[in-house]
């Protein structure tokens, strides 16, 4: 069995670290849209395909232990709120200064179908509690890689 290159997408709101304003991250149950990307996959590719989905985030600890989520939803549609299809959490310690953090995560849909046509994909963010803050500062960067089984 082998594999197809379906599509290729990636979201680069900043590629380095410092490149945007700070984006201060809302306490859950808000959080803030980073990046989104589009995913292309027609008929008459396989009925099941796999997207592989990686991230960079720059972050910045302004006060407290924040504990930072990221999340990834699918949005078969094109309309939110999407399916949460993977989360991380990280703890961003603040003390004794300011502390910066680059956080890296991947992670596969499967079982994608085809019949869905155009798959859009949004990175959010957030803290877990309003008593501590952080932001995120660069970079962001959000790619998505589908991938076909071809019997």
């Amino acid at each position: 069995m082998s594999n197809d290159l379906l599509d290729y997408k990636a979201s680069v709101p900043s590629s380095t670290s410092g490149g945007i304003a700070p984006i201060a991250l809302p306490a859950a149950p808000a959080s803030i849209q980073l990046a989104d990307l589009g995913i292309f996959i027609v008929p008459p590719v396989p009925s099941s395909n796999r997207i592989e989905l990686k991230g960079t985030v720059g972050l910045q600890a302004l006060t407290g232990n924040s504990n930072v989520v990221l999340r990834i939803f699918r949005l078969a549609d094109g309309v939110s709120p999407g399916l949460e299809i993977f989360n991380k959490t990280l703890t961003a310690e603040s003390a004794p200064a300011e502390t910066f953090y680059t956080a890296s995560f991947s992670t596969i849909d499967f079982n994608v179908s085809a019949s869905t046509g155009f798959i859009v994909y949004n990175l959010t963010g957030e803290v877990t509690s309003a008593e501590t803050s952080a932001s995120v500062i660069g970079p962001i960067a959000f790619t998505g890689l589908a991938i076909g089984n071809v019997t």
